[in-house]
């Protein structure tokens, strides 16, 4: 914890901007779903399950801007997010306001509640992040071996409050702004439930869209902002993953536990495309391969996403 005075509250770049875009009619058909489960670490049926022992993946860091030191508000274009970068081995995130400000524990108080149990917990600690008395302690690299990020709420003089990789979804901590790099990007997801559709921003312009396979009603794609934690190759492009996997902060709100493993949300590739357009997964969005492809080359790590809850969406067969 930072012993160096804490000065008032400082704005930064927002984490991304709601921006809507005509969206193309999903495809309505319905079919079946395929999972698969394994050894830990276990990645089963469209939920990315990060479980407690060991094995890596590693992915390209595309460039991102600069954001420089400075004790001045910086005005950025309304697009833009700013990330954190992790410095050290290891950072402690606290789980309450340093400042002393009054401020919120989450980055979305209008998202559902979690009627969960926390991840991690005392009786469950996730790969690379465990429960302190304070709040957090995660470890750098992850443990796909990709640099830990989060995404900047703002800066508060000496501390920044990010969003972070734990459940309650949105919930938000606090980390010394010494101990981490900031940097921005102008990319953000857009998911709309109800059309099945995902829209890729880079600032006001659309850089790619595409219909997606969702949740099935029983274990449905959570709502509200998110960020993408890091992107993992998959070494058989024709596996249930397809491509690449964009695994994100959010968890299941349905599944405390998978096979063993934590229900982490991604975004990934598929081996199944005609099941796009309906609700055929435990959570995770698929997409095409080549949008996978095209995404993995030039979104970083912390990538905003805004998850919109809709209704009327097609099933298919449990």
């Amino acid at each position: 914890m930072n012993s160096s005075p804490i000065n008032r509250p400082e704005k930064i770049a927002p984490v991304g901007t709601t921006n809507r875009s005509s969206r193309r009619s999903a495809n309505r058909s319905a079919s079946s779903h395929h999972g698969r489960s394994g050894l830990a670490p276990i990645i089963c049926a469209l939920v990315l399950v990060i479980a407690l022992v060991g094995a890596s993946c590693s992915s390209g860091k595309p460039k991102a801007a600069r954001v420089p030191d400075s004790t001045t508000t910086t005005t950025l274009s309304p697009y833009v997010t700013t990330i954190a970068n992790v410095k050290g081995r290891t950072i402690e995130v606290l789980e309450n306001d340093p400042t002393g400000a009054s401020s919120t524990t989450t980055a979305d108080p209008n998202a559902p509640a979690s009627t969960l149990p926390p991840i991690p917990r005392s009786s469950l600690n996730s790969a690379g992040v465990k429960k302190t008395d304070a709040g957090f302690e995660f470890s750098n690299p992850t443990y796909f071996r990709n640099p830990l990020v989060f995404d900047v709420i703002e800066k508060q003089g000496d501390w920044v409050k990010v969003l972070i990789p734990v459940r309650p979804n949105h919930t938000v901590g606090w980390v010394t702004a010494s101990e981490v790099a900031l940097t921005t990007t102008d990319y953000r997801f857009e998911l709309d439930l109800s059309k099945f559709h995902l829209t890729v921003f880079k600032g006001a312009e659309v850089f790619v869209e595409t219909d997606v396979v969702i949740g099935r009603p029983n274990t449905p794609t959570p709502v509200g902002r998110f960020y993408m934690l890091e992107k993992i190759k998959q070494n058989d492009p024709n596996g249930v993953y397809g491509t690449w996997i964009f695994a994100t902060n959010g968890y299941s709100e349905t599944l405390d536990t998978f096979n063993g493993g934590l229900p982490v949300i991604a975004f990934h590739g598929t081996n199944q495309p005609q099941l796009i357009g309906t609700q055929s997964s435990n959570g995770c969005v698929r997409m095409p391969n080549e949008i996978a492809d095209k995404l993995a080359e030039v979104i970083p790590a912390g990538t905003p996403i805004d998850i919109v809850d809709g209704a009327g969406a097609a099933t298919s067969p449990l």
